[in-house]
This record gives structure tokens, sequence and C-alpha cells, in this order.
């Protein structure tokens, strides 16, 4: 397919739907893993084709600078509705819990650390039917998944910064060296936004960030997303999972803080 289109597409499509059947947390919220790989993979095709494009009629290299990028189109938590005794919409009402707030989160990481290659990324329902906002005749409530999409929305934006993490692992059923720590960073003029996650369920994980080339100042603003265990729920009339927001002070090139378990955490800092 990338033979025929390389010369034509602007881009290309990938979806990714991840679920927790097994019950296995520490497989599931290492989803991000498999984004990386489907989209490493992907460039590395995209790569391979358009080396490839020649002049149709001299048959020498195409030097016009084409590129074809990719949509990360569609990309959720989605499993729990499905089987051959649902019928009607709700075989599509996902009722999310913490964990799959942090596999969203982890997936929102991915595509900003991939920031050069995919340039659309959309989840493609917003409400009730495998969404973050759930309604009824009577109201609504955010789904636990809202609170990282809000954070990086409001707040991810410039160019994406390329990471060094060195993080304790752990090996899953599908993936191994999972690190327990899994991060992404932007900066727009000296806005710094930096969004982990800690994967580990029972842990903190005390986290140095070091800048080789600036120094920040201030006041930085914390917000964490978190709940009471990884299996916390919202619902009409009770949030259990949402953005606790405060501040810490730093200085200097280097940011430390301690990142709960099973916890996504956003920090906005100014660099001086």
């Amino acid at each position: 397919m990338l033979d025929s289109l390389k010369d034509y597409a602007d881009y290309i499509a990938l979806h990714l739907y991840v679920g927790n059947a097994a019950n296995d947390y520490p497989d599931f919220v290492a989803s991000a893993v498999e984004m990386d790989q489907k989209i490493e993979i992907l460039e590395g095709l995209i790569e391979a084709a358009m080396s490839q494009r020649t002049d149709r009629l001299t048959g020498a290299p195409m030097r016009d600078g084409k590129k074809m990028y990719i949509a990360l189109d569609e990309y959720n938590v989605w499993y729990r509705a499905r089987g051959n005794t649902q019928r009607g919409r709700r075989i599509l009402e996902e009722q999310y819990n913490l964990e799959d707030a942090l596999v969203v989160a982890g997936f929102l990481n991915s595509l900003v650390n991939h920031a050069d290659t995919v340039k659309m990324a959309n989840m493609a329902q917003l409400v009730n039917v495998i969404a973050p906002i759930f309604t009824n005749e009577k109201g609504l409530f955010l789904q636990t998944i809202y609170y990282p999409l809000q954070l990086f929305s409001r707040n991810v934006k410039g160019n994406s910064l390329e990471l060094l993490v060195n993080s304790p692992t752990y090996n899953t059923r599908r993936f191994d060296n999972v690190p327990y720590i899994d991060a992404s960073a932007s900066i727009d003029g000296n806005d710094l936004v930096i969004n982990v996650v800690n994967r580990h369920i029972t842990e903190s994980m005390d986290v140095s960030v070091v800048i080789e080339d600036k120094t920040l100042t201030g006041t930085a603003s914390v917000s964490e997303v978190n709940g009471p265990d990884i299996k916390s729920q919202n619902a009409f009339g009770t949030t259990l999972v949402a953005t606790r927001n405060s501040t810490i002070n730093v200085g200097g090139d280097t940011l430390r803080h301690s990142f709960a378990p099973h916890s996504y955490t956003q920090i906005r800092a100014r660099l001086a």
C-alpha cells in the first residue's frame, strides 16, 4: 500500500484500542509500549517507501522533499462491553477507572514523543460511547480518562523535547524492561511542561529532572491525576478520580519530585 501511495498520500492512519480483560494491571498499564512499537514500525516503513521514490520519466531518485506522516486517528481503552449478550447503544459505553486513565496518559506521552511523525491524533468519540464525558437526560459526569486529556490539551504545546529517561523496569507477559516512569515534555517559549506516569502500583518514585542548558525559576504548578486505587471509577454524583493541584518552588537546573503510586502528574514550570 505504501509503495502505491508514496507519491500521493500525506498521511497514513493508525488505530489502537487496548483492554484489560485479563485483569493484569502491570501489563495493561504498559500499553503505551505497544503504541510506541506500532508508531516506530510504521515510521520505518514510511522511510523505506519514501526513499524509493523515483521520477516516472527518468527513473532518477526524487528529491522534492515530500514527506508522509502518521495520523493516529483512533485510540482508547475499549473492551468491557463486548459479547453476544450485549445489545443496543450500551454495548459501546465503557465505565472507565484509574488504570484506564493511566493508559490514556501513556498514549498521550507516546504521541508527544513521536511528534516529528505523528502530526494528527484524535480520540474518535467524546461523549458516552467509549468517551471521556458521560451523560444522561439529567446531567453528566467526567470519566477518569477526561483528566489527562484535559491537561495535555490545555498545556502541551510548542515543541516536543527528546528525553533521556533512566528508570527502574519490570517485565510483563507482553513486554520486557518496561520503565516504571513514563514521561514526555514540551517547551513553548520559556514554559516547560513535564508529563509523568508512575506505573508502580504501590511505590512512589523519587525523580530528578535535569535540564542541560537552562535553569528553572519561581513556582511550578503540579497537577496529579490519581484515586484511592487502580479500580476507582467516577459516576453520577461520585468523583473518586480527579486532578489535584499544588505548587512547588523550583530553581537551578534540577527539579525533584516524588511521584505517587499509580498516578499521572503534569508539572508546569518556567525557565529563567
